[in-house]
């Protein structure tokens, strides 16, 4: 099993959300305030926008999807080298599962230029599933009432 995500993402005191949206053209795949309840423990600590790029499953062809997700930030770029950096973080984020014996795997040159254009910083969080690896069990009790 693989998987590579590749999102634009853009944190911090960020303009209203539907300010990016229409600045950019395009719906975020999720967009978060300072404040929101970002999951059932967390409160989100900035704002966030962020918009995926590419979602790549084994058998998916990974150079035609990353390819789609450069000319998308490609078009994004001068919009968003324009943002105020002083209080913005803006990155290109790519995760990846892989399993071990598939070694890494090359990002497109195109993909870096748009990164560059967008004079975005570059995240990356690659898991390696170890061969060897096995799933927890679960501990569950039965506890009988009398």
């Amino acid at each position: 099993m693989s998987t590579v995500e590749v999102s634009l993402r853009l944190s911090g005191m960020l303009p209203p959300s539907e300010h990016l949206t229409e600045l950019f053209g395009v719906q975020p795949t999720r967009s978060l305030r300072q404040g929101d309840r970002a999951s059932k423990r967390r409160v989100q600590p900035v704002d966030l926008w962020q918009l995926d790029l590419a979602m790549i499953q084994d058998g998916e062809s990974l150079d035609q999807q990353l390819h789609e997700a450069a000319i998308q930030l490609k078009q994004l770029a001068p919009e968003i080298a324009k943002l105020d950096r002083s209080t913005c973080q803006a990155e290109l984020y790519i995760s990846t599962i892989r399993e071990e014996d598939q070694g890494g795997f090359s990002l497109p040159v195109e993909l870096i230029s748009a990164a560059a254009d967008a004079q975005l910083s570059i995240e990356l969080s690659i898991l390696v599933m170890l061969d060897d690896y096995v799933e927890p069990e679960l501990n569950t009790h039965v506890i009988a009432c009398n």
